[in-house]
């Protein structure tokens, strides 16, 4: 049989895994719930796809079991690759038949609830913070903490339902408020609601950002910082990001991410763990997502590298070993910069971008309604810039920004388009 190379949900920018597979000469097997991309900067190529299966549902174990049993037996799998929450236990289902290095689908599991990995890091000394399921904190008759919390679904993305919280009457408040969110992707809503389970985690203090890894065979390197642009009237919600980013506490929060990644059980793969990072004091884990940064993040980390970051995952796909001496030779900056609708607009006509931007993503189709939300559920499309900078980066990127134009007239500087950053964004080292 020829050897084959999985992809599961393949969306956006894992094509361009695919296509580092396909050039190796394996066949390419695609097991899909949405339907290939037939139009923007990940459009499937006709022909590309050697075999396209079609499953209903990722929320079915047993059907879905017995389709990766039957891709297994009908195919030579030699790699695979996935990136999205609710089918990376089934990956590691396939990777275990087909003998590749993989993180168990039960280790998996355990990553993607949120209680359970806050229940972990707890048990090894690696967090301070406070926090419950949701269940168990709706009983309470006194706050426990001395600040705000955190509520957020125990299985999450995109920060949909996810409240600030400061006593049980706003707890209770954001639980009745649950029904009112719509969350219009299919697969994200699915997954998002599909457990109803909840975490409280007493709120962190400092800067978000993330560390990026590659793990390979049980061995974690982390490739870079990423650092958050948020907007300005309402921190939670991320607008933006700069790669690579450059912090004065580095060095100690790539080793506190080493110790996450050991702790719990993650062994083969692409990692992207949120840490919140105060001046002074512990730096806490916020999220571990047990794969790459969502949307064109591939496209930062292979611009900043200068070289083909698909590659690398193909590879790590394959279960190759990697050399990882090139982490830390950067040679270019690079922006994904997520856009909001400017406040009141309510149909959605056109989005136009401005050089130098590219990578440019539409989210929505001319006509569409628009809910009047500002999160990143209500986001009109994204482009990534990039510059021989930090410093350079940060100005273009902001400047592209106000640029972008919205059912024909500029951005500008209007409230949903206003943001945050750390003062470190821009930066260069000295």
């Amino acid at each position: 049989m020829t050897p084959t190379f999985v992809m599961l949900e393949m969306l956006n920018p894992m094509l361009e895994v695919a296509r580092a597979a396909k050039a190796r000469g394996l066949r390419i097997v695609v097991v899909n719930n949405t339907p290939l991309q037939t139009e923007g900067p990940y459009a499937v190529p006709e022909g590309f796809v050697d075999e396209l299966v079609t499953v209903d549902s990722w929320s079915d174990p047993l059907e879905i079991e017995k389709v990766l049993l039957d891709v297994h037996r009908r195919h030579h799998v030699v790699g695979t690759y996935a990136g999205f929450e609710p089918v990376l236990p089934y990956d590691a289902m396939l990777r275990e038949l087909a003998g590749l290095p993989h993180t168990g689908a039960d280790d998996l599991r355990a990553l993607l609830d949120k209680n359970q990995v806050r229940d972990r890091l707890r048990e090894h000394g690696l967090t301070t913070l406070g926090s419950a399921t949701l269940d168990e904190a709706l009983t309470w008759t006194e706050w426990p903490w001395a600040g705000r919390a955190v509520l957020k679904p125990a299985n999450g993305t995109g920060s949909a339902l996810c409240f600030i919280v400061d006593g049980l009457d706003q707890l209770r408040k954001a639980v009745d408020t649950f029904d009112e969110v719509e969350i219009a992707h299919p697969l994200m809503r699915e997954y998002i609601t599909r457990t109803r389970g909840y975490v409280l985690e007493e709120e962190a203090k400092g800067e978000l950002l993330s560390v990026e890894s590659l793990v390979c065979k049980g061995e974690p390197h982390p490739i870079g910082l990423m650092g958050r642009y948020v907007l300005a009237k309402d921190p939670v919600v991320e607008m933006g990001f700069q790669f690579p980013y450059h912090h004065p506490r580095a060095a100690e929060i790539f080793e506190k991410a080493k110790d996450i990644h050991r702790v719990m059980g993650f062994h083969n793969g692409a990692t992207q763990i949120e840490m919140m990072v105060p001046d002074e004091g512990p730096v806490e884990l916020i999220d571990f997502n047990p794969r790459l940064a969502g949307t064109a993040s591939m496209v930062l980390f292979g611009e900043a590298y200068d070289r083909p970051y698909a590659e690398l995952l193909a590879a790590l796909g394959l279960g190759e070993d990697i050399d990882f001496g090139f982490i830390g030779d950067t040679v270019r900056y690079g922006s994904e910069m997520i856009l909001l609708p400017p406040p009141g607009l309510t149909r959605y006509e056109s989005v136009d971008f401005p050089e130098p931007t590219f990578c440019h993503r539409r989210s929505r189709k001319p006509g569409d309604e628009l809910s009047g939300r500002a999160d990143q559920l209500d986001g009109i499309g994204m482009f990534v810039i990039t510059a021989p900078t930090a410093a350079e980066l940060h100005t273009a990127a902001l400047r592209a920004r106000r640029e972008t134009r919205v059912n024909g007239e500029p951005l500008g500087d209007n409230e949903n388009n206003v943001l945050a950053a750390s003062p470190h964004i821009g930066r260069d080292l000295a």
